[in-house]
């Protein structure tokens, strides 16, 4: 789901030469290579150049307003404006889910591999679910009017390249009673969404094989969830692959900013510095200017 909390922006220029320059500034640019083969948006250009007749290089600025490696979906954001700026810059007119397909291979620069989540919701806006692969199915849905989202951040360090050792420790073999919860729980978070039922989607926040699996990246992650129950949330989850957690509140019934303080406390509880947003689902990536 994309977030109207932070915000990256992209800047596309053509140069003389044949390469693609990355610029970076704002929040973590010293911790994101520059190289376009290790950068999301360098590899989406690159993606972008192989079967274009471009006859310039092109310089990518960078101003991140999302912080890479708290599952926020930083390096997502950046391929997925990446993608829409090229789009306009090249005058391709590719659809939305040709601009996926590309953006997707961004996400290899942190998580190893393309993988579509992120960079779906990021283009799209609202809910995505990503209904097949082969052949590429991406259901777009739009959330509830009162939905509210906690997003808070613990100040501790994280690893470099952190989406690949999240994802290491997912188990490779799961029971059938586990396929069975998750594929009932994430039925009826959708049910949820398409309900506009956010209680239901709360209660369908229950993850029975990755989030255990990574419970252990967050410290202090059972003290905040409880806290946040307690503070009237109707779901509480890792976000992405941590260490970042988030809340799903209905905001005609409390307060979003109470859940958020009260997660904040629970990380403080642990001896855990921490900050807290309150924010809304985004409608997704827009064109600022006229790309030309």
């Amino acid at each position: 789901m994309a977030l109207d909390l932070f915000r990256d922006k992209v800047t596309v220029e053509p140069t003389s030469n044949r390469e693609i320059e990355i610029q970076l500034v704002g929040i973590g640019a010293n911790s994101i290579p520059t190289e376009p083969e290790r950068n999301s948006a360098g590899l989406v250009a690159q993606k972008f150049l192989a079967f274009t007749d471009w006859p310039h290089g092109l310089c990518i600025r960078l101003e991140k307003g999302i912080i890479p490696g708290y599952g926020l979906g930083s390096s997502g954001a950046s391929a997925a404006a990446t993608a829409v700026a090229l789009n306009k810059l090249l005058r391709l007119h590719l659809p939305n889910i040709e601009l996926i397909k590309l953006a997707a291979h961004g996400e290899i620069a942190s998580a190893g591999t393309p993988h579509l989540d992120n960079v779906s919701a990021a283009i799209l806006g609202g809910l995505v679910v990503i209904g097949s692969y082969e052949p590429l199915d991406i259901i777009h849905l739009e959330p509830p009017r009162f939905l509210e989202i906690c997003v808070v951040i613990p100040r501790i360090p994280v690893p470099p390249r952190k989406t690949e050792v999240a994802r290491a420790v997912i188990p490779k073999t799961v029971s059938l009673s586990q396929a069975v919860q998750n594929v009932g729980h994430a039925s009826a978070f959708v049910a949820g969404f398409a309900l506009k039922d956010i209680d239901l989607i709360g209660r369908a926040m229950k993850d029975a094989i990755v989030e255990p699996a990574r419970v252990s990246m967050v410290p202090g992650y059972q003290i905040v969830r409880k806290k946040a129950i307690e503070a009237g949330a109707s779901g509480v989850a890792i976000s992405g692959a941590g260490p970042s957690l988030i809340a799903i509140v209905n905001s005609r019934k409390v307060s979003s900013m109470t859940v958020a303080k009260a997660m904040v406390q629970g990380f403080e509880e642990t001896g855990i510095k921490a900050d807290g947003y309150v924010t809304k689902p985004s409608k997704g990536a827009i064109l600022v200017g006229d790309g030309t």
